[in-house]
């Protein structure tokens, strides 16, 4: 594997975000015109049905956006992502590769077929030790990623794991 090594998990976060966004202004725009209009009832009740789905929203920030920066023999280089102004919740920062236990790979089962055929993706993520997060380096069909894996685990001399994906069963597999 030829280091270094350019990533972006975060870019269809992004393009998430960019979607909210887009949705969130055409709301304002929405109740504004209600009220405007004289429909004070109508303009209400979307923005009390506006500032609950906020409350759901700030639960979904929680969740890792991926990450993007970059790999090299020694280090993680990892910088923040911001989409008009909202910062993505993504690791920041220069992180020497001592302080990263192993490779890890997690194999998720996608429905993305009409006729329901299952394929398999991996999640390959460099595993920090305490105090130090998890990075995400790519995704990928599972077999591409378990190669990938593979040559990322023997080029970092780091050892690789699986991963359990939140809500699954762990999947053993040999790589």
């Amino acid at each position: 594997m030829d280091l270094p090594l350019d990533f972006d998990r975060a870019e269809p976060w992004t393009r998430i975000v960019k979607i909210a966004l887009t949705i969130a202004a055409v709301y304002v725009i929405t109740v504004a015109g209600l009220f405007v209009k004289g429909n004070f009832l109508g303009g209400g009740f979307l923005v009390l049905f506006g500032l609950a789905f906020y409350a759901v929203l700030r639960r979904a920030r929680r969740v890792s956006m991926g990450a993007a920066g970059r790999l090299t023999a020694s280090a993680v280089t990892v910088h923040p992502v911001r989409v008009w102004g909202v910062s993505l919740n993504v690791p920041s920062g220069e992180f020497s590769l001592d302080r990263f236990s192993a490779v890890g790979l997690a194999e998720h089962i996608v429905v993305d077929r009409p006729v329901g055929i299952p394929k398999n993706s991996g999640i390959v993520q460099l595993l920090g030790r305490p105090g130090t997060p998890n990075i995400e380096v790519m995704i990928d069909d599972i077999d591409t990623a378990r190669g990938f894996a593979a040559e990322l685990s023997a080029t970092l001399n780091l050892e690789l794991q699986s991963v359990a994906v939140p809500g699954q069963t762990i999947r053993r597999y040999t790589v």
